[in-house]
């Protein structure tokens, strides 16, 4: 445990030393000479995001950035070819042309004053908090779903605050927060007891019990349940509950990770849940949507719109009476609402020129950042497919991507490039000067090595018998504007390898179930678990029996330097752990079983009414999470144990 909490005390100074390196990151680098043109996205169907196309524009050999469009009439162009022997796209089509990657180096953080975290304290009132639509109709109450959005995140810090613990982000320690205190350590720190609070009750009056903890980890740990987190929960050998107010914790070894375990254990109330026959389905339990019962300081409504205070809160009452959100149907519309007032606070990214529009106001505070455990973009390749099961194979259609101009142009320049399964800001992550490998002559080479070459007759890729590679089926969720255009891209860039790609854009749910199910080729998915700071939480993708394991991958000494990697406890093997991820991080860059595109940056708009600003509320070199900083906003934290 002392390892663990030296090293995040070690993390403010790190994140402040990492701006300079990533500054370097945000400035591009020429792409070889030999290399295509920067990507560009040929016309995709009528009902995704390509209705309007600007006219292809000369780049400038020497930096490989994009000349100023003269005009934003679409005009056909004519795709590149990459190699003489690749069939050229037979129609020409109206095309994307990445705008210029940014010159001048990017801070990963604005800098604000380094003061003190003050608690702030207010008389009341209501907090108008403004959501996209289309967000919030998938929302999720469930601490314990296979996939959250942020919004979803959001309201369950409205709803559920009965955490064993917390870490402090100010000072990076660990303290109690439904705990009377830190546990009673024993057996060589695999046995961690508890003692609940004496003033701990769910909304309805009825007191929150060790069962409570109990039944929502025996549901956790199912594995039809899909918890993103499993792989951590599966090290505890047994919960216990010795009497209503115990929780006796027992893992199976001593881990580096165990605080951070013990922190993803959120009761819910056993009494309520347990008479619905699904834990993880909403169409079978309505607590999933709407709760009736909660732990935090605000009940919803039945919309779920609107929270009032609960008046059994252990922490007592907060800052605000009242939380209303405030649906919006696109960005316009919340960046309208931020400026009129009628919105305090947004839970959605926004991009980079609404952002420069906004820093304008003097009545919003815009803070924007590169979290730890920031999202990631990424292409999930199905191992069961034969022809995607070879690692060359693999190999080569990540060479086919221009990750610098999908930043530009997708992303509008709020992400940066990673090498690895890692986030570019973790501290584990591999911090080695990325190098272009956007090359398409080179990917039909790799291509050309595993057997497969362009057909004489129709240029389709095909084996060295003359069959053609069956086209690839990719999915993608229909909620997520950047995924269609990721696979519209992959659909033009494979398909100059002589690659077919059906694209199958679908409701977040049935992507869910689909991809579980293994009945693709391709997805374009977003990895986002937060609070994942430690390498080992993101080795769900990876290791064998990963809850978050769609692709199939297997690999024994994949699993072994992962469970290797874990029990480096003590401080003085912090040398040889990171020498285990970093052989991690270059084991799966060889193998790809996952392909990262990129990490995403955050950022967040509020009020200057209700944001502390030089007080600290999103001091990013501490506050790592937006929803980390989201119950400072309430002063949830400020309370001592009773």
């Amino acid at each position: 445990m002392s390892r663990q909490i030296r090293s995040l005390i070690c993390l403010l100074p790190f994140v402040l030393g990492l701006l300079a390196a990533c500054s370097d990151q945000a400035t591009p680098t020429p792409l070889p000479a030999n290399s295509p043109r920067p990507f560009t996205v040929t016309a995709a169907p009528s009902d995704t995001p390509f209705a309007t196309q600007t006219q292809p524009v000369p780049t400038n050999p020497a930096t490989d950035t994009v000349a100023p469009t003269a005009s934003s009439t679409a005009q056909p162009a004519p795709t590149v070819t990459p190699s003489p022997t690749l069939q050229p796209t037979p129609t020409p089509a109206p095309v994307v042309t990445p705008t210029p990657l940014p010159t001048t180096p990017v801070s990963l953080v604005t800098p604000l004053p380094a003061v003190p975290f003050q608690p702030i304290h207010r008389s009341g009132g209501t907090l108008m908090i403004g959501a996209l639509t289309s967000d919030y109709k998938d929302h999720n109450f469930s601490p314990y779903a296979s996939d959250l959005s942020d919004v979803s995140r959001h309201l369950q810090a409205l709803t559920w605050n009965a955490g064993l613990l917390f870490l402090d982000p100010v000072s990076l320690d660990w303290k109690p927060l439904a705990a009377k205190a830190l546990p009673l350590v024993e057996m060589g720190g695999r046995r961690l007891t508890f003692q609940l609070r004496n003033d701990l009750f769910w909304s309805d009056g009825s007191p929150i019990l060790a069962t409570d903890y109990i039944f929502a980890f025996n549901n956790a740990i199912l594995k039809e349940n899909r918890y993103p987190h499993l792989a951590d929960l599966q090290h505890i050998r047994n919960i216990a509950g010795p009497d209503n107010k115990t929780l006796v914790i027992t893992f199976d070894d001593d881990y580096a990770n165990a605080l951070e375990i013990i922190k993803l254990l959120e009761p819910l109330p056993e009494k309520v849940w347990r008479v619905y026959p699904s834990f993880s389905d909403p169409n079978l339990n309505p607590e999933i949507t709407h709760p009736s019962v909660v732990s935090g300081p605000y009940l919803p409504d039945a919309t779920a719109l609107n929270y009032q205070l609960q008046p059994n809160y252990y922490l007592g009452r907060p800052n605000f009476d009242r939380v209303s959100l405030v649906l919006a149907g696109s960005q316009a519309e919340l960046i309208t609402g931020l400026k009129a007032g009628s919105m305090n606070w947004i839970l959605n990214d926004l991009t980079v020129s609404a952002i420069s529009d906004l820093q304008s106001s003097s009545d919003l505070s815009v803070y924007s950042w590169t979290p730890q455990d920031a999202g990631q973009r990424y292409i999930g390749y199905n191992l069961d497919n034969a022809f995607l099961s070879s690692s060359q194979v693999r190999q080569a259609l990540n060479r086919s991507l221009d990750i610098r101009s999908l930043i530009s142009v997708v992303e509008k320049g709020q992400a940066v490039e990673q090498t690895t399964f890692l986030p570019a800001n973790n501290p584990y992550a591999v911090k080695r000067t990325p190098t272009p490998s956007f090359n398409l002559r080179e990917a039909q080479d790799a291509l050309k090595n595993s057997g497969y070459y362009p057909r004489d007759a129709d240029g389709a890729l095909a084996d060295l018998a003359g069959k053609a590679v069956a086209p690839l089926q990719l999915i993608y969720p229909d909620n997520i504007a950047q995924a269609a255009l990721i696979a519209v891209y992959l659909q033009q860039q494979y398909k100059q390898l002589g690659l077919e790609v059906d694209l199958n854009k679908l409701d977040p749910a049935t992507y869910v179930k689909t991809r579980a199910a293994g009945k693709y080729d391709l997805e374009v998915g977003l990895l986002k678990i937060p609070g994942a700071l430690d390498p080992d939480d993101f080795k769900a993708q990876f290791v064998t029996q990963g809850s978050l394991n769609f692709s199939g991958y297997s690999n024994p000494t994949v699993d072994s330097l992962f469970a290797q990697g874990l029990r480096l406890d003590d401080p003085s093997q912090d040398a040889q752990r990171h020498r285990v991820y970093e052989q991690l991080q270059q084991m799966l860059a060889d193998d790809s079983p996952v392909f990262f595109l990129y990490t995403l940056q955050s950022s967040t708009v509020m009020a200057r009414s209700i944001d502390p600003g030089g007080a600290g509320l999103v001091n990013l070199a501490r506050w790592q999470l937006a929803w980390d900083a989201f119950p400072a906003i309430f002063n949830w934290y400020q309370r001592e144990a009773a």
